[in-house]
């Protein structure tokens, strides 16, 4: 799962369309969520990212490649067997896993607004000898900073479209 990504509001909303806002927060961050999970996941196994993220380092990415070392380490033994390095990633299995299902939830209250994209096939990053310092589920949770805007800027481009396209007045008058 990914950490929850939190939008806090600021400001007094009108007492009538408080609950049609929080609808419409709710479904802008679920396209959000949509959003990442279609352009931003598969990034978390890019070397890049890798670096932005700080992931742990693997046994074998300091060892030069030409070392008989290297051979024997994970990232060698990676290389030899699958023919790449990237992180996160072993023969490909979660990767397919991710991609192929996302358990996307946005919740909204008048503060604010919380996306969750969980993934039940990244079970296997919860999986860690007790004496390693890598933790995958944290490294696979980790939002960049790079992130933040394209997600910021697909909710407020959803929610301002909704808004705008909401034609229900927002206060009802009794006759």
């Amino acid at each position: 799962m990914i950490g929850a990504i939190t939008f806090k509001e600021r400001g007094a909303t009108p007492r009538g369309m408080a609950k049609r806002l929080n609808v419409h927060k709710r479904a802008a961050g679920q396209l959000m969520g949509n959003y990442f999970h279609r352009n931003l996941v598969d990034k978390r196994f890019t070397e890049p990212h890798a670096q932005e993220a700080g992931y742990t380092k693997r046994k074998g990415e300091s060892i030069p490649r030409g070392d008989k070392r290297f051979r024997r380490s994970y990232t060698g033994r990676k290389l030899r067997k699958y023919g790449h390095t990237r992180p996160l990633e072993f023969s490909g299995e979660t990767r397919q896993r991710i991609r192929a299902y996302a358990n996307i939830t946005a919740t909204s209250t008048s503060r604010h607004t919380t996306v969750k994209v969980a993934y039940p096939g990244a079970r296997r990053f919860n999986l860690r000898h007790p004496k390693s310092r890598i933790n995958m589920a944290l490294e696979f949770r980790r939002i960049v900073p790079s992130e933040f805007t394209p997600l910021a800027r697909v909710y407020d481009a959803d929610l301002e479209q909704r808004l705008r396209s909401d034609s229900e007045p927002a206060i009802q008058r009794l006759a």
